[in-house]
């Protein structure tokens, strides 16, 4: 299956099992019927948004906004996150750029937070798949739970990792979570957490 017709299929999940998943009647709320309207990005605003930030976006990355840039307030992205259920909602293109000009705009190790810190903390966050950082340039947020957690595009992994995996940013404690290796494989999660629940 296509990442557009697993998301297909995990909407209509979302709109059938709101209650479960303990957000609102999408449908009755009128998220739904907005979010049909969202149409994809054009090639045009990939080229745009890649010669703005000096990147190059995954190929499923491209696949997933072809069909919808953005996602309005419909939580179109319904994750389990090392045993946390968490539902997204996605950004456009447009609104990528903005929330990239006051987060994750400069480059912060977790270190240079000792307060926060502790080499012992650092040493229990560590994951060879990602840098030790908490704010990081090359990290590009694209879905947010609501705008305390955020899933991010990693263009400069750690040596285990992968160019254009997916990490998950939460807020309060501060965290940086490992999420998928791929865009692709987000999605994948995503459909097959909805289909083993609800199907």
């Amino acid at each position: 299956m296509t990442i557009k017709e697993k998301l297909k299929e995990a909407e209509k999940y979302i709109c059938e099992n709101f209650e479960e998943l303990g957000i609102d009647d999408p449908i009755e709320e009128g998220y739904f019927e907005e979010y049909e309207q969202i149409g994809g990005a054009s090639e045009v605003e990939f080229e745009d948004f890649e010669k703005t930030f000096g990147i190059k976006l995954p190929e499923d990355f491209k696949e997933l906004y072809s069909y919808k840039n953005g996602s309005g307030y419909f939580e179109l992205l319904q994750c389990d996150i090392e045993g946390r259920e968490i539902n997204f909602t996605l950004f456009s293109l447009e609104e990528m750029k903005k929330v990239k000009s006051y987060f994750q705009d400069r480059d912060a190790l977790l270190t240079d937070y000792p307060d926060y810190f502790t080499d012992e903390v650092i040493e229990q966050m560590r994951d060879s798949r990602i840098k030790p950082y908490l704010f990081h340039k090359d990290w590009f947020a694209f879905a947010t739970y609501l705008n305390c957690g955020y899933l991010m595009l990693d263009f400069d992994p750690d040596k285990e990792g992968k160019v254009g995996q997916v990490i998950f940013y939460i807020h309060d404690p501060d965290e940086i979570i490992y999420t998928a290796s791929s865009v692709e494989e987000l999605i994948d999660n995503v459909w097959v957490f909805l289909k083993e629940n609800f199907d």
